[in-house]
């Protein structure tokens, strides 16, 4: 069986802006006055989170310099 899972591109981008840390990218974060856990960025950056706040998702967005359908995409796994 097919199911649509939600996965983002978080390591895809970092890699293209030449950001090559998640410790980088939460400097970056912090610099931009939108700190955010590093255990959150973390579990983002390997897709293993369920969940993501909208204000962490607008924070990546502003300090990525992306629109979200850059940062997420629709992946068919099967079960």
């Amino acid at each position: 069986m097919l199911r649509m899972q939600v996965k983002n591109r978080l390591a895809i981008i970092m890699a293209e802006q030449g950001i090559r840390s998640i410790a980088e990218l939460q400097r970056m974060m912090e610099t931009a006055g939108s700190p955010v856990a590093r255990k959150t960025l973390d579990r983002f950056y390997r897709n293993e989170n369920n969940q993501i706040h909208y204000d962490t998702i607008a924070a990546l967005c502003t300090v990525l310099n992306c629109g979200i359908g850059e940062l997420f995409i629709l992946v068919n796994e099967e079960n």
